[in-house]
């Protein structure tokens, strides 16, 4: 009798010990979906805290990781993700906190370091069930590093319609920071024309021209010093402002597109892009 007792002593702790566990794990959840991210973060370890056995531990460090990135703390989530991925129980578990991992590098535009995760997840056999998340994954890569029609082509792939529609457009109005250089190099304020920037080209081509002019008169004057000045002084210092401003613009226009972009999926599809 005693004996039975005391195991339904034990059981009854132990029941209520994990009720206690679930709801703090409820409370935490609570607060993180509710976006006070750091305040989350608190309730987190105070579940790992009490979590002797561990049940949450991967979760936890999971969502702590979430919740410094969704707080812009990106060294802190990678640590986390980290701490994560030692606990991690299973092969999907192994999986999304590198996808994870791979997420923060594309945000943060290390496209270099994404693409290698993702080729490692791609090369290794226990994640060939995930191919197509993969394949998802590097097209967001693709399209953070504004390689829109490599992006659409896997969207295409994948039967994203919306989001391979998406590409396409913002591939439509891309613009090539090459091209708007060689266009400033042929005539001056013509690359600011290209990216729509029509003052800044004007100005550019008017200040150009009004240079080349004094250093002309000035040198058919026989006045080689003070057309040596104007020259270098003047002369090539609009025209390399020119350059410059016409890849600055362009680089501008490309970063504004990529940003409105991203604005509306986040908002439309929170946990479906990096």
């Amino acid at each position: 009798m005693n004996r039975t007792f005391l195991i339904f002593l034990v059981l009854s702790f132990y029941i209520h010990s994990q009720s206690d566990l679930i709801k703090q794990k409820e409370y935490a959840d609570s607060i993180f979906f509710s976006q006070n991210y750091f305040d989350a973060i608190k309730e987190y370890k105070r579940l790992m805290f009490f979590d002797k056995e561990k049940i949450f531990t991967y979760y936890s460090l999971n969502q702590i990781a979430r919740c410094y990135k969704y707080g812009r703390k990106f060294e802190d989530s990678y640590n986390f993700f980290s701490l994560a991925l030692s606990e991690a129980n299973s092969i999907k578990e192994i999986f999304d906190v590198k996808v994870n991992i791979c997420r923060l590098n594309i945000i943060e535009r290390k496209i270099i370091n994404a693409h290698r995760i993702l080729d490692d997840l791609e090369k290794d056999s226990l994640f060939k069930e995930y191919k197509s998340e993969i394949k998802y994954w590097r097209a967001w890569a693709y399209f953070f590093e504004m390689e829109y029609i490599m992006a659409m082509n896997i969207f295409n792939e994948l039967e994203l319609i919306e989001l391979s529609n998406l590409s396409q457009k913002s591939y439509q109005n891309h613009y090539s920071v090459s091209t708007a250089k060689i266009l400033s190099m042929i005539l001056p304020g013509v690359g600011q024309f290209y990216t729509g920037n029509y003052l800044n080209g004007l100005g550019s081509f008017a200040w150009n021209l009004l240079s080349v002019y004094l250093t002309i008169k000035a040198f058919s004057e026989e006045r080689i010093f003070d057309g040596t000045v104007l020259a270098n002084f003047l002369w090539f210092r609009f025209y390399r402002g020119n350059i410059e401003n016409a890849e600055k613009f362009a680089i501008q226009k490309n970063e504004e597109t990529l940003h409105q972009t991203l604005q509306y999926f986040y908002s439309k599809y929170p946990e479906e892009i990096p």
